[in-house]
């Protein structure tokens, strides 16, 4: 089962204000998201029986880490090199929390020829509550999107491309609203479901929100939000 939305909550509980969050703690956000993309290599019949994935390797962790360093590098700046330190601790955060609760064995040491690790906590949840659990996470998802448009609002200098950056992070809540409700109603009224679709549905809401996140970096600036 795929956590990351549960974890997106828990960061933006803990970050009170979103909207005076630094470009770290958007890193963070961000490289919780990271891990669980690895999902798609499940469609390739890869590592079916892992639910981490080499996503959830250390080596990994430290690989995307010093590929995002270098690219801070460029006078272009794709990305910055605080958001690449966000990204590396948040990856690192959801490798831990994965290592705690998740439901299969995770390729911590991946390339090496050492063994997958068992969760500290190794849930054994029904299929009807983790597929319950899996559509709340549109819920939270959406809620993210909508935190991250009140952050565009109130920004100083809100311009065109807010603007559309707003739009298109809508239509993305709404995106997540309906998979929430077409889901839930697919359940109760005993309509066959499967747990693949709905996770590749989280994979296609995260690299969305990735996109969006990534796009609206530069309005991360804590002098430059108006103050509610």
């Amino acid at each position: 089962m795929i956590y990351t939305g549960f974890y997106i909550i828990a960061a933006l509980f803990i970050i009170k204000k979103f909207s005076n969050i630094s470009k770290i703690n958007l890193g963070i956000i961000m490289g919780l998201m990271v891990p669980d993309l690895g999902i798609f290599l499940k469609y390739l019949n890869l590592y079916q029986d892992y639910h981490g994935t080499i996503f959830h390797s250390i080596i990994f962790a430290l690989f995307l880490f010093a590929l995002l360093l270098i690219i801070s590098e460029f006078k272009n700046k794709i990305i910055e090199k605080k958001i690449a330190n966000g990204i590396f601790m948040g990856v690192l955060i959801h490798i831990c929390l994965d290592l705690v609760i998740a439901n299969d064995q995770i390729l911590f040491y991946w390339p090496l020829p050492i063994e997958a690790i068992n969760p500290l906590l190794k849930f054994e949840l029904q299929y009807e509550l983790l597929y319950i659990l899996s559509c709340f996470q549109f819920i939270v998802l959406r809620y993210f999107g909508h935190r991250l448009n009140d952050v565009i609002v109130k920004y100083k200098h809100v311009n065109k491309n807010s603007c559309k950056n707003i739009n298109i992070i809508s239509r993305w809540m709404q995106y997540q609203s309906m998979l929430f409700i077409v889901f839930l109603l697919m359940f109760f009224m005993n309509i066959k479901f499967s747990m693949q679709m709905i996770e590749f549905c989280i994979f296609s809401s995260l690299l969305i929100a990735l996109y969006f996140s990534y796009n609206v970096k530069v309005i991360f600036n804590k002098e430059k939000i108006i103050e509610p």
